[in-house]
């Protein structure tokens, strides 16, 4: 059954190709960013420990939209494999079958993705490690992580898809008709909010006791308060982006306005996880932004080279930081909304019979997922505003240029998320070629 079943699978050249595109960025970008911490946890520096900190923060910052990336990957073929196994379980399939197939199926994708990603990788090594920190380049032997690590990295990447595709199951499980027909739309539920608050609270506890103990705590409590503002992100966010959209519907005027609310009201949660890499990169970026604004008032003469030299490093960290989190936010938007367009193109071809052009089918795409990128933008904006409140408060008075450099940087940012939806056009005039 599982031969057939993934003969079947690699049949459609319609369906596995994006899954596998997906995992290899996912999974090249995930060996060079594993690559990066261990330079800086290995680093021979008598601030060793300040970079290795700096390092876990960066790590924390680019792991959920590296999840959120790779878990896209495996619910780009969830429909069409849905439908399939679906009509397995309607003719009699077990669950620990169907569980069996899906499992099978994600696992071998992403396989031959992370196969993929790892020839991304060492592509990639020799122009990443001329970027300078503590002084000198990278390199490329601070950069390669060895095959255990590449082993650990790896499994943990499968592992992951097959959670994701474990994850998809339960709809499965509980009513196939309602998978097969469609007919069961996802939930946002108000009690994200009550969760999110309890989750600012708790930052804000962990910050203030980051100074209580020993450096060791220190340490962990400052990760635990940056950590747990982007889970807060991740849980409101799918709830705002629903209430901003059910207004938004209110409001539309023009049927391409409609039709795009429409679209994202089917499925908050799945919007926001194409788009939920900007809001922890706009989080971190308006708060780093601000710090290494404050930090640039200080008197130049009075700092020696170490110090002068740890600021540049950390700002080109902040940059780095940001450009690879767009970017995987960038990809995440285009790979998800190609596939959208697969799933949907029966729906796309009757509204141009009727009469809607693809210039007007394109715009429709391109204003759901930037409307999505506003409420998503917005509610990171207010979250790093209430928890970083003195440090973002004291930026904008005293530093406002820095940031405004910092909002710079996340509006070319957006702009690359825009260039992401904008990869869909190719695709669309696939979809709609038979029709003319």
């Amino acid at each position: 059954m599982i031969r057939l079943f993934l003969a079947r699978t690699f049949q459609d050249r319609s369906v596995w190709p994006l899954p596998v595109l997906a995992c290899m960025l996912t999974s090249g970008i995930a060996f060079m960013v594993v690559g990066g911490s261990r330079y800086f946890f290995t680093l021979e520096h008598p601030l060793a420990g300040f970079y290795a900190v700096l390092a876990a923060v960066a790590l924390i910052l680019l792991t959920v939209p590296m999840v959120s990336l790779l878990s896209s990957s495996a619910r780009l073929m969830a429909r069409r494999r849905d439908e399939r196994l679906s009509s397995l379980r309607l003719l009699g399939a077990t669950t620990s079958q169907l569980r069996l197939l899906a499992v099978s199926e994600a696992v071998l994708l992403a396989a031959a993705g992370v196969l993929a990603g790892t020839v991304l990788y060492a592509v990639l090594m020799p122009l990443v490690g001329l970027i300078p920190f503590a002084g000198t380049p990278m390199g490329v032997s601070g950069l390669w992580i060895g095959p255990g690590l590449w082993g650990l990295t790896a499994a943990a990447l499968m592992l992951l898809a097959a959670g994701a595709s474990l994850a998809g199951m339960r709809r499965i499980e509980i009513t196939p008709l309602g998978v097969r027909t469609m007919a069961a739309p996802a939930r946002v539920h108000w009690v994200r909010i009550v969760v999110a608050v309890l989750g600012v609270l708790a930052a804000q506890l962990l910050a203030q006791l980051a100074g209580v103990g020993g450096m060791a705590a220190a340490i962990t409590m400052m990760l635990a308060a940056v950590a747990v503002p982007l889970v807060v992100v991740q849980l409101v966010g799918p709830w705002v982006l629903k209430l901003v959209t059910t207004g938004q519907l209110r409001r539309a005027r023009t049927a391409e306005r409609l039709i795009a609310a429409r679209s994202v009201l089917e499925s908050p949660q799945q919007m926001f996880r194409q788009v939920g890499g900007v809001a922890i990169t706009t989080y971190a970026g308006v708060i780093a932004g601000s710090g290494l604004g404050l930090v640039s008032l200080a008197d130049p003469s009075q700092a020696d080279a170490g110090q002068t030299q740890l600021i540049a490093d950390i700002q080109r960290g902040v940059w780095l930081t940001l450009a690879i989190s767009f970017l995987m936010a960038a990809c995440s938007v285009g790979i998800n909304q190609t596939a959208q367009l697969l799933d949907r193109r029966r729906l796309y071809a009757s509204l141009h019979m009727m009469g809607m052009s693809r210039g007007q089918l394109q715009r429709i795409r391109t204003l759901a997922v930037m409307r999505a990128v506003g409420a998503v933008v917005g509610v990171a904006l207010v979250a790093a505003a209430v928890t970083a409140f003195p440090l973002v408060g004291a930026a904008v008075l005293v530093a406002p240029a820095a940031v405004a450099t910092s909002l710079g940087v996340l509006g070319l940012g957006v702009l690359c998320v825009f260039l992401g939806a904008q990869v869909t056009r190719p695709a669309l005039h696939r979809v709609l070629a038979p029709i003319g």
